[in-house]
């Protein structure tokens, strides 16, 4: 009876699971058949998927488009330097949270969170003021700025408690060998929460690279964004469907990469970051 009742549960888990990932795959795979296919087999009734009509050939117009390559470039360098300046100034802040009680540290770092939870549309506004006067309107500095501001938070929280997971005992011995605190944060602390470090710089990386609101308030047409561009081959009257899933591969792709190749240090992170030593 126990076994019956284990293989039943076995076999849930594994359909929940099949379920789940076709849930999280297919709407991928369905872009991605569409971006493979002239947009007249897509506007026909019914919808035409040749083998034979398969084609890079929309991959080839976007990346020759000079306005996609920009906003293509404009988001790798706002997100990588959003995704260095979050990690360099929220690992300092967070190991100085997690090893140095203070009074008033952990309403410190639950105000952080708070300010994370406020809705960007709240902010929109005072920010668009802000960016306008300091001449940063439409400008990769002024997206850089505002992302680590919003990124930050989670940052610190997140690497708080990855650096909480690392016995204070290496430390010590660190110290005793002559290591100052900056020493031992760079050669003891850091590659012993390179999982963590990992994870964090993905999800601060994913963070402002799909980030859509912000990049559409904040900008006009100097510094447009690859969701934004993106969202552009939605006409008043028509949608260039083969266009904007090419463009929806395109922007995916540098996340399933680094998802891919820090796949195993994004799941020894997260479950590490859920344990307090």
């Amino acid at each position: 009876m126990e076994l019956e009742r284990g293989a039943a549960g076995r076999i849930v888990r594994y359909g929940l699971a099949i379920l789940l990932a076709l849930y999280l795959v297919l709407p991928f795979a369905w872009m991605l058949i569409y971006s493979l296919y002239p947009s007249e087999n897509l506007r026909s009734t019914p919808m035409s998927f040749n083998p034979s009509d398969l084609t890079l050939e929309s991959y080839g117009r976007l990346l020759a488009d000079g306005s996609f390559t920009a906003a293509l470039w404009n988001s790798l360098i706002v997100a990588l330097s959003t995704t260095v300046i979050s990690m360099f100034f929220g690992s300092l802040c967070a190991y100085v949270i997690a090893r140095f009680r203070f009074r008033g540290s952990r309403p410190l770092l639950l105000a952080m969170m708070t300010v994370q939870a406020i809705p960007a549309i709240v902010l929109a506004v005072p920010l668009f003021v802000l960016l306008r006067g300091m001449g940063l309107f439409d400008t990769r500095v002024g997206l850089i700025l505002t992302y680590t501001a919003f990124i930050l938070p989670l940052v610190i929280w997140m690497m708080v408690g990855f650096f909480e997971t690392i016995p204070v005992n290496l430390e010590k011995a660190a110290r005793i060998d002559g290591c100052t605190r900056l020493g031992i944060l760079r050669k003891v602390v850091l590659p012993l929460s390179g999982p963590g470090f990992a994870a964090t710089s993905i999800f601060a990386f994913i963070t402002a690279w799909s980030d859509f609101f912000l990049a559409k308030v904040l900008t006009a047409t100097q510094t447009t964004m690859l969701p934004v561009r993106t969202a552009a081959f939605q006409g008043l009257f028509a949608m260039d469907y083969t266009a904007a899933a090419t463009a929806g591969v395109i922007t995916a792709v540098p996340v399933l990469v680094l998802a891919l190749v820090a796949q195993k240090w994004i799941v020894q992170g997260i479950t590490e970051g859920g344990v307090k030593g």
